[in-house]
């Protein structure tokens, strides 16, 4: 056995095993993303049914994948170097896994994940927006939240890339925890107000609308996807363990990456399948409603 893997601790092998599950899954999550971009594009070209801002989310959806697939891409040209081309450096795989944290890739690909995740919030927050009539008072404690979040995200990017830097301890993890805890109060603040707002319409109208139209925009799948609440619970659970410094801590951080893009494709995938809220839906359902409990109001 090699000096390197005999001196080995626990600790550092349930990190390297971790980083491991969590490029395996954020891989299968990118398959996913891949798949989902790809029907979008296509229902979103070649829908009869007029879809508001067609270009955007085709234009919006690509670059969460490109910036997907640079994070994906450093993650994995990170492992190689380390497990395979590397690994007989002086000290082994922990030993590099402390030296090249700054190193161009990771920075490179934290820099990514961080402009996907202002784009999935700023995302999230039009669509809180919109789902709640386009009320702006509604979205100016979230707002607030979100550009402060950006503000960490810029700072930790800035700070990762310095020189023999580690994103896991000193400066750059005081400024990592502080973003993911604005973004994750940020993500809990947006999904309570989407889920409230879908929750009280389904009380109000279920027994107007039949059941093909409940499920398509107040039943189980439109409040998850709508309010992208894996992506909160999984940012709950990554903040968690980045603050206790638990071995598992960058394997959940991958993963929760990759659903940072996964949310919005299935948002945009509704936008293009004509099922995502809109502008009129609260309107059109209200109106529904009101015409099923009373027809003859509406002559």
């Amino acid at each position: 056995m090699p000096l390197s893997v005999s001196l080995m601790t626990s600790t550092e092998l349930a990190t390297e095993r971790a980083l491991y599950v969590g490029n395996m899954i954020s891989t299968a999550v990118y398959g996913g993303n891949l798949f989902l971009y790809a029907y979008s594009t296509y229902l979103l070209m070649t829908s009869s049914k007029q879809v508001q801002h067609r270009i955007f989310y085709t234009c919006f959806g690509g670059f969460l994948l490109l910036l997907l697939t640079i994070s994906v891409a450093g993650n994995i040209a990170f492992c190689e170097l380390m497990w395979i081309e590397r690994r007989n450096n002086p000290g082994g795989p922990p030993a590099f896994f402390a030296a090249n944290m700054a190193a161009w890739y990771n920075a490179f690909a934290t820099a990514a994940m961080c402009l996907a995740n202002m784009m999935t919030d700023g995302l999230l927050l039009y669509r809180c927006y919109i789902i709640w009539g386009s009320r702006l008072p509604v979205i100016v404690i979230p707002g607030i939240i979100y550009l402060a979040s950006a503000t960490m995200a810029v700072m930790m990017v800035i700070e990762s890339a310095m020189p023999m830097s580690n994103l896991w301890r000193g400066l750059p993890a005081q400024f990592a925890i502080s973003w993911i805890a604005l973004t994750v109060s940020f993500n809990i603040t947006v999904t309570a107000l989407i889920i409230s707002r879908l929750l009280y319409f389904y009380r109000r109208v279920r027994s107007f609308l039949n059941d093909e139209q409940r499920n398509i925009y107040t039943g189980i799948v439109a409040i998850l996807v709508e309010s992208t609440l894996p992506f909160t619970i999984l940012g709950i659970i990554s903040l968690a363990t980045y603050i206790q410094g638990a071995p598992c801590a960058m394997g959940i951080e991958i993963i929760w990456a990759a659903f940072m893009v996964l949310s919005p494709q299935l948002i945009i995938l509704r936008v293009a399948s004509g099922v995502a809220w809109s502008k009129d839906t609260a309107c059109n359902i209200t109106q529904h409603a009101t015409f099923r409990q009373d027809p003859h109001n509406s002559f």
